[in-house]
């Protein structure tokens, strides 16, 4: 186990997806699988200094630097989600609690406002408690693109907690540091 104490979670983005109809497979080999396709949305980067380049390598103090972080690449950057991709869902019942579980496999693309494409991909469990107890979900996000202004986004391990509402999700995203 390394030294490096306790991971803390540092909030750098907001993620906005507007959803379509979902489209309900029925029962397969797996369970309940539904698709949700995605029409589009925002990424709203905080513009804090997480994800900047530090001195000894690696971003926001991951990869063993200890020096504050630089000024943020990422100040201000802001992307559209495309219209596309989808969020493949497995629905299935825990037989211990009797709550509904989602298992969530969404994938996406959004191109930021300098053009410069991302593809985002997110994984998780979203869990609806009987007895109208808040819902939990919560996904690993990961990030892929080609530019190297954003590329520090695939050396990192990055989470988010999510509120679904009516047409969108809502996904604050957290970098593990």
């Amino acid at each position: 186990m390394s030294g490096g104490g306790l991971p803390v979670l540092v909030p750098i983005a907001e993620i906005v997806v507007r959803l379509g109809e979902p489209v309900d497979f029925g029962v397969t080999r797996d369970g309940r699988r539904r698709c949700t396709p995605v029409l589009g949305g925002e990424l709203t980067w905080f513009g804090i200094g997480a994800l900047a380049p530090v001195a000894g390598g690696g971003i926001g103090g991951v990869g063993g630097a200890t020096q504050a972080a630089a000024p943020n690449v990422l100040r201000n950057v802001r992307a559209q989600i495309l219209h596309g991709g989808g969020d493949r869902q497995l629905v299935r019942v825990d037989p211990a609690t009797g709550d509904e579980v989602v298992e969530i496999d969404a994938r996406y693309d959004a191109v930021s406002d300098a053009g410069a494409p991302i593809g985002i991909r997110a994984s998780g469990v979203r869990r609806h408690p009987s007895g109208g107890a808040s819902a939990y979900f919560r996904v690993a996000v990961r990030f892929e693109t080609a530019d190297p202004a954003l590329g520090e986004l695939q050396n990192a391990l990055f989470v988010a907690d999510g509120a679904r509402l009516a047409r969108e999700v809502r996904h604050t995203v957290y970098l593990v540091g």
